[in-house]
């Protein structure tokens, strides 16, 4: 296979070893500049692995609306602390919360997403109101 094409007056021959020669359009009798060989191109893989979703661990329904009282402390302290309320906690961990109703630091400790920093920031709060949801 051979493709020519002309791009901003320069002619571009493509072979169909994937070598590309280029000369200047209207001078036929000018030499091709340097052949450059480029690689072939790949095909994309037939399927990508992806990593398995975690479910939802709880509805607003199901969970007496645990999520919803959490939530808003999230927006409280966020909004207090001036930033977005995922940097608080993101929605995964409060589903989490919801899910394993922690009932000590360390519990809350093993949840997804709740480091050091956060434990100790904000722990006791989350805490106050999974443990009145009991």
């Amino acid at each position: 296979m051979k493709m020519e094409m002309v791009l901003n007056g320069v002619q571009l021959v493509i072979d169909g070893d994937f070598t590309i020669q280029m000369r200047p359009v209207g001078s036929a009798s000018a030499a091709p500049v340097a052949p450059v060989a480029v690689a072939p191109p790949v095909a994309a893989p037939a399927s990508v692995a992806r990593p398995a979703a975690r479910p939802v661990a709880s509805s607003p329904a199901a969970d007496g609306g645990l999520f919803s009282r959490l939530s808003a402390l999230r927006r409280e302290l966020a909004a207090a602390s001036g930033v977005p309320p995922y940097v608080v906690f993101q929605d995964r961990a409060l589903h989490e919360m919801v899910a394993q109703m922690p009932q000590t630091l360390a519990e809350m400790g093993q949840i997804s997403g709740v480091g050091a920093a956060k434990l100790e920031k904000y722990g006791d709060k989350f805490l106050a109101i999974i443990r009145a949801a009991a």
